[in-house]
């Protein structure tokens, strides 16, 4: 990827980012939404119950990225709509695909 990163993104070394995730579980469809607060809106379809929610956060960002769902992660906030999710990529991902 060229230029900055958006705000939402931090590089936490190689081939690892932090994404802040704002997450709306119960929607109507999955996607994502914009930025509220300094954080990437991700609206699931899936209710915040057995950590259903957590898991298609991080499947939808990792389609959006292309990656497999292994390298997408919740790592914190598991249990509340502010979550950051840790991307791990042998290459920066294009972040453009987020917006």
């Amino acid at each position: 990827m060229t230029g900055p990163s958006p705000t939402f993104i931090a590089r936490q070394g190689p081939e690892k980012w932090t994404v802040l995730v704002w997450a709306k579980p119960g929607g109507s469809a999955d996607a994502v939404d914009g930025v509220l607060d300094g954080r990437l809106m991700v609206k699931v379809r899936a209710k915040a119950v057995d950590n259903k929610a957590n898991q298609a956060v991080a499947a939808i960002l990792a389609k959006r990225l292309g990656l497999r769902a292994r390298q997408v992660e919740v790592v914190s906030g598991r249990t509340c709509r502010r979550k950051t999710v840790a991307v791990t990529a042998p290459e920066e991902p294009d972040w453009s695909v987020l917006a």
